[in-house]
């Protein structure tokens, strides 16, 4: 029996989707063979989610958030996003449409910062607005969020003079600066000591659930998983759910599958 998101409980008959993958996969040629990172995911996530994606190093979860932001493409298969009332097929856009797409709806918290080293900490995290239109709110914005995530003392600081910790902090600051309605996470708290971790997470999910966004993070902490709607493993291409459930839990999970498609990957307990 085919298990699709839509069916399992995961999406809220009130919630309207934001996500959709169908069929969703990336091969590479790698020393003339194919790797398969991502086999026939499908998987629907109802808007104001937070869902946690779990899965060891190599098992595609920056992949699949690659994928669903559209700075990567797949080998085959869909990725449709809400936008003002109708689903846009994100991959069925050219490269620049991916890119204004992505300014207008998605934040993006890279696992290695990814902080320009010319630019000021107000300037890093005001640039994504900047790129959009001439507003100069901006920096107003800018400096709001730096005081949030603890770093309204370094507006002026450039990249090389903070910590790793605090690279991370302007990194989830300028993700946030253009109200995304879609959260991208990779292992943002994976830098940051116990407690400024707890405290980014913290905003992370006000801004999730309070204002109504969707939240998607890679992570390997089951902590955070724990906190999470739904939990999805990634295991040798497919997506396997959890049913809201963490890892800990012993009951069975399904793999995602595509119809007529025979797929049985056990969770590993």
């Amino acid at each position: 029996m085919n298990k699709r998101a839509e069916d399992d409980g995961l999406v809220s008959k009130t919630r309207p989707l934001l996500v959709r993958l169908e069929a969703l996969g990336k091969s590479y040629h790698e020393a003339g063979q194919e790797k398969c990172v991502l086999d026939a995911v499908d998987c629907s996530i109802g808007a104001g989610q937070f869902i946690c994606l779990l899965g060891k190093s190599g098992s595609g979860k920056s992949t699949l958030l690659n994928l669903i932001s559209g700075i990567d493409r797949p080998s085959e298969g869909s990725v449709f996003i809400r936008e003002n009332g109708r689903d846009v097929e994100l991959t069925a856009l050219n490269e620049h449409q991916r890119t204004l797409f992505r300014r207008r709806n998605i934040g993006i918290i890279f696992q290695f910062f990814n902080l320009i080293p010319t630019l000021t900490v107000l300037e890093n995290v005001a640039l994504p607005v900047e790129l959009a239109s001439s507003d100069r709110k901006g920096h107003r914005r800018a400096k709001n969020l730096l005081d949030r995530v603890g770093l309204g003392d370094r507006l002026d600081s450039f990249p090389d003079r903070l910590s790793g910790g605090e690279q991370q902090r302007v990194a989830i600051a300028r993700a946030l600066i253009h109200d995304p309605v879609l959260l991208l996470a990779d292992e943002p708290t994976g830098n940051l000591d116990e407690g400024t971790g707890g405290a980014v997470l913290e905003l992370l999910l006000e801004l999730s659930r309070d204002a109504g966004k969707t939240l998607i993070m890679a992570t390997h902490d089951e902590d955070i998983a724990g906190l999470a709607d739904a939990v999805y493993f990634l295991e040798r291409g497919h997506l396997v759910s959890h049913y809201g459930l963490t890892p800990n839990s012993n009951r069975e999970s399904d793999v995602l599958r595509t119809p007529g498609r025979e797929v049985d990957t056990p969770i590993a307990q």
